[in-house]
């Protein structure tokens, strides 16, 4: 890659983190899937297990390596990472890879990696994103938001969207409050830094347990069974590496399945798995899953939702898209 090409990646990539909020290389001869021990770099809060993480640990990924290069503040440095050739697999919010897509990035989603699907429930219990007051504050609606601070995790991400997208269902303008980028959402929220916070995970329920703290409104109540984000490599990695992709997609599929049918046990794998990465194995005790459906597959429901959305905003014209453009599951040998 030559440096003009590099900064313009850069500079399109950085765009998607301002609006919203293809790995390069040297053809070979051999393709890497035609190579032993073929490495799969990525970014990954220590405070979030991938279904891929999980796969590693099962055995399921077979001949496939993964590398964590360290920790990511969210969907967008993992898009620009993926774009600039830093690392081969990302995981982000619908609404980022969409706008990543309208600035040339040549992204595509193949599984899920995250949702609130009622098929994942654990014992009943939704896996929610959860939208997290104290339990004496004086706000009780949307209506009450005017003038507030709410903490999410990154602009351009899941909370963020999904926190306008409630503030219009409810004819309230994102001018109204003030959103911010935090992290220790826990801290922030009981020391009254901010007034609502968007936790990620089990760090939801973490914060549930210890009292206190009430629940505002969830994404299900906003956007419904969907899934959450897209786990995405670039176009050029997948139509040249076709069986790493099939065999990386199946077990990711796999290990999601399994994390579903054994629900203890995943507990178990996930507190490991924060522990090897510097986090805090206790969260996993709060842990209900992936939240994905059967086999880690996609919807266009899933991805049409956040087109429209990005249409209505004015970040995207009318037909620019559809969903089979920004995902697919072909390389999911369960897709029929």
């Amino acid at each position: 890659m030559n440096n003009r090409t590099k900064i313009l990646l850069i500079v399109l990539a950085a765009g998607i983190i301002a609006s919203s909020g293809c790995l390069t290389g040297d053809k070979t001869q051999e393709s890497i899937a035609q190579k032993q021990g073929v490495t799969l770099r990525y970014l990954s809060s220590s405070a979030v297990v991938e279904p891929y993480e999980f796969a590693d640990e099962l055995g399921y990924l077979e001949g496939i390596n993964i590398s964590r290069l360290g920790s990511t503040t969210g969907g967008p440095e993992d898009i620009i990472s993926v774009a600039t050739g830093s690392t081969d697999v990302g995981h982000s919010a619908w609404a980022a890879i969409i706008n990543a897509r309208a600035r040339g990035i040549e992204i595509k989603a193949l599984a899920g990696p995250m949702g609130n699907s009622p098929e994942s429930w654990y014992e009943g219990k939704p896996y929610l994103s959860k939208w997290i007051v104290l339990e004496n504050s004086s706000i009780r609606s949307a209506n009450d938001l005017a003038g507030k601070k709410i903490a999410v995790h990154t602009f351009g991400g899941h909370a963020d969207y999904v926190t306008r997208e409630y503030l219009a269902m409810n004819n309230i303008s994102r001018d109204d409050v003030q959103l911010l980028v935090m992290s220790h959402h826990e801290q922030v929220l009981r020391q009254g830094q901010v007034d609502v916070v968007a936790p990620i995970g089990a760090q939801i329920d973490k914060m549930e347990a210890a009292g206190g703290v009430r629940v505002l409104f969830s994404d299900y109540e906003v956007i419904g069974n969907q899934t959450h984000c897209g786990l995405f490599m670039s176009e050029k990695f997948i139509r040249e590496n076709p069986e790493v992709v099939r065999k990386f997609v199946e077990a990711n599929a796999k290990a999601a399945d399994w994390a579903r049918e054994h629900p203890e046990e995943a507990k178990e794998l996930a507190a490991k798995i924060m522990k090897a990465k510097g986090g805090n194995p206790e969260i996993a005790n709060y842990w209900k899953g992936f939240g994905v459906r059967e086999h880690a597959l996609l919807m266009d429901s899933d991805v049409q939702f956040w087109i429209d959305w990005l249409v209505k905003d004015g970040k995207l014209i009318e037909g620019q898209f559809r969903p089979s453009d920004i995902y697919t599951n072909e390389f999911n040998p369960y897709y029929k």
